[in-house]
């Protein structure tokens, strides 16, 4: 009886254990994100893993992540993150700068094979959603988006928790979130 209780307590308090860590900092220009979206993706502490470099020409890679506060988000693991990367001041060259762009688009695509991929209309100039094609209890939806010399790769991901065991969450769900990040990310 009392091993039972044991077991049923750990239950309770990994069901009931919120995520997340602290506020987060102050996201740069290229992260920022509507306080709606963020609201929808259960998601409000930001943490820059990557800065684009202030140089003149080259790429600019800007890597974001938008993860939970304890006791803001719920109790449901979600994370945000999206990756920039901007060819438009590559080189000094404008059709150079879009074939990288394509090309750099095109390598991110063929990764694909063996997942389930839909081509999105409407969003850039070019738009893939991605998810894995493997069942557990995680859900994570991957969307590329090239939108002229800029790709976008963002990734949703997280699960609902359970008390005997997590499940998926609802791709619709995934993807919404991903599709109105991209739409604020491209439309600046």
């Amino acid at each position: 009886m009392l091993i039972a209780a044991g077991v049923f307590g750990k239950l309770y308090l990994d069901y009931s254990r919120e995520p997340g860590g602290g506020p987060g900092e102050q996201p740069i220009a290229q992260c920022q994100l509507s306080a709606e979206l963020l609201s929808q993706a259960h998601v409000s502490s930001f943490r820059l893993v990557q800065a684009p470099h202030d140089g003149e020409k080259g790429l600019k890679q800007t890597h974001c992540a938008w993860e939970q506060t304890k006791g803001k988000d719920g109790r449901n693991p979600r994370t945000l993150g999206f990756l920039v990367y901007d060819y438009s001041k590559f080189s000094d060259k404008p059709d150079r700068n879009l074939e990288q762009a394509k090309s750099n688009y095109s390598g991110f695509t063929s990764y694909a094979s063996g997942q389930q991929a839909k081509p999105v209309q409407g969003l850039g100039d070019e738009a893939l959603f991605i998810a894995p094609s493997a069942k557990g209890d995680l859900t994570e939806v991957n969307l590329l988006v090239r939108k002229g010399t800029v790709v976008y790769n963002i990734r949703y991901l997280g699960r609902d928790k359970g008390f005997f065991s997590d499940s998926e969450f609802p791709v619709a769900d995934a993807e919404d979130v991903a599709r109105k990040t991209a739409e604020e990310l491209t439309g600046r």
